[in-house]
């Protein structure tokens, strides 16, 4: 199905529009910055002055989305996935969950979204878009594959027969008319009570993988999934083939090979597992693997003290999965000293990030704040064949009411998580609350992209336990293109000591494929892709480089099937290979 179609499809079953304003689409980006609401402010009037409210402008790090509301609790367990870009052309897709009525939380809750074409300098909200226009909550983002390719889906749930999760999606990419498909039926088992807490992942096929979670205490927070692969329909809800059944948010993504995962957070009760498929989720795994014991043996010994929390993450690294995982020290005072652990079938558990090793952080006790430990909410990307885990933490400035506010921290592996650096303070803002980091799925060789949420108050105030004293404020969310340098000698590691160009993977593909390739000295580096007759088809780099790894992403999704070459160019260096585009 190409594009096209996929549009006339959506349109036909379109259970309502979201478009952008009343007079048509916006041109890309005419909108940027069109939001001038007062955004730095607090909502009790006793701290309300000229000189403490300010309208957008360029935070501390990075740039605002322009989206923004009173909600200041984004995620129900597990990683946020607010922020994706499509490989293809380096398009940011962003959303949010926000309320626009800081006496009504709950009633005025949406999910705002936002769109970038020049590396998040600029956004395009689309005269403040909502998908939907009712209520809705806790979104998830994901781009589509196949071709269906760079097509943003959004999941949340919202009121349509009771709370129902459902997906979203654009067409063509950036359009900011966003579709709602059909929901899936209904669990006949759970009442009226239905999947919410969605995530959402693009298969290889093209297809729509949603997974969700049943919310009832009669029924054990059963995790279910479904699948479309025609946009008109959904197969039933099917439980995961276990006895783990857990509620909230568990990420769920696909990789460009037929793979999608699914990692169970259990916390307090099997601690995580791991579900795979291998056909784009048309079947799964009969057993989950277990990856976080809790119980004796434990993690690491029998005695061991930590137990696995809330925040956790993976991404897809070729066919393998590579995981941050949020624990909790029990023996802390209020439960609330936190760590975060690195993960893979080849690792084990490594420790990345603890109250050791973050500067500024926190020790507990904390005052008032159990629904964060001191660290945790882990989110995991790669850049390059570099790794990044970007996690957060509270540190020792309070505000007047004793909370403590967050910041966001990094830490960084060269060698495929057996190694991470010392932790740094990526946005260290005193007196300025950052939480619920989110990276994207894909990031270009020397960026890592990610989104946050920036409060001038800390605390939760929107849960139903609010925080002790925590007050309600506007929030925003931040975009950040954080530069990933290539190693230095003093950070250890291997330094880049001789050009390198290596295999495409996945080999056959279709329609993308990776190219990582390596550069021994600073300079001009380009990498262009041939047809068999010698005519270049594609130019995927032509740029200065310093020396280090890096990795390209070439899309053939306009291009006939066959074998093509691609050959990259550094000073004296040539070096060529071929690949193959199936179709």
């Amino acid at each position: 199905m190409t594009r096209w179609l996929l549009l006339v499809c959506l349109m036909c079953l379109v259970v309502t529009f979201a478009f952008a304003g009343s007079g048509g689409k916006s041109n890309p980006l005419q909108n940027a910055h069109v939001e001038t609401e007062q955004l730095f402010d607090r909502v009790d009037a006793t701290t309300i002055t000229p000189d403490n409210i300010s309208p957008f402008s360029r935070p501390v790090v990075g740039t605002y989305t322009t989206l923004s509301g009173y909600y200041d609790y984004q995620s129900n367990g597990g990683a946020v996935q607010h922020i994706q870009v499509n490989p293809a052309n380096g398009n940011i897709h962003a959303i949010y969950m926000l309320s626009e009525d800081s006496a009504a939380f709950a009633t005025s809750r949406r999910t705002g979204y936002a769109f970038s074409t020049d590396n998040g300098t600029t956004w395009n909200n689309f005269n403040n878009l909502r998908v939907p226009s009712r209520l809705s909550g806790f979104p998830t983002l994901t781009l589509l594959k196949g071709p269906n390719a760079g097509l943003p889906a959004i999941a949340n749930h919202s009121t349509i027969s009771g709370t129902q999760s459902t997906t979203f999606i654009d067409s063509p990419e950036g359009a900011g008319a966003f579709s709602e498909l059909n929901a899936p039926p209904t669990v006949a088992l759970s009442g009226t009570l239905q999947p919410i807490w969605p995530n959402v992942a693009g298969p290889s096929d093209g297809s729509v993988v949603m997974t969700a979670s049943l919310n009832t205490g009669a029924i054990p927070y059963f995790f279910l999934r479904t699948r479309t692969t025609d946009f008109a329909s959904w197969s039933n809800w099917e439980q995961f083939p276990d006895t783990n059944r857990q509620g909230g948010r568990n990420p769920t993504y696909a990789n460009d090979n037929g793979r999608v995962g699914t990692l169970l957070n259990g916390a307090t009760t099997a601690g995580a597992w791991w579900h795979v498929s291998t056909n784009n989720g048309e079947s799964w795994s009969v057993n989950a693997q277990q990856i976080y014991p809790i119980s004796p043996p434990g993690r690491e010994t029998a005695t061991d003290t930590f137990r696995l929390w809330v925040g956790s993450d993976f991404l897809w690294d070729g066919n393998t999965p590579l995981m941050a995982l949020g624990e909790q020290n029990l023996t802390s005072p209020r439960n609330n000293q936190g760590q975060i652990l690195f993960w893979s079938q080849a690792t084990g558990y490594v420790v990345v990030g603890n109250t050791t090793n973050t500067p500024n952080v926190k020790v507990p006790p904390m005052t008032g704040q159990s629904n964060h430990l001191n660290i945790g909410w882990p989110v995991i990307a790669k850049s390059g064949n570099t790794l990044v885990i970007v996690y957060q933490a509270m540190t020792n400035d309070t505000a007047s009411n004793g909370l403590n506010y967050g910041d966001l921290f990094y830490s960084r592996s060269e060698n495929n998580g057996v190694t991470w650096s010392a932790p740094v303070n990526l946005t260290n803002t005193p007196n300025l609350d950052e939480r619920f980091p989110s990276v994207s799925r894909w990031n270009p060789a020397g960026f890592v992209n990610l989104t946050w949420q920036e409060d001038p108050e800390p605390g939760s105030y929107v849960i139903a336990t609010p925080d002790l004293g925590a007050r309600p404020s506007r929030t925003r969310q931040v975009f950040y293109r954080l530069p990933i340098p290539p190693v230095s000698v003093g950070e250890g590691g291997t330094v880049a000591n001789s050009f390198k160009l290596n295999q495409n993977y996945p080999n056959p593909f279709n329609p993308s494929t990776k190219i990582d390739y390596t550069v021994a000295q600073a300079g001009l580096v380009s990498i262009k892709v041939y047809n068999l007759l010698g005519q270049e088809v594609a130019t995927l780099l032509n740029e200065n480089l310093s020396r280090g790894s890096y990795q390209v992403t070439f899309d053939g999704a306009k291009l006939p099937s066959g074998v093509y070459v691609y050959k990259m160019s550094a000073g004296s260096y040539q070096e060529s290979k071929k690949m193959v585009l199936m179709k």
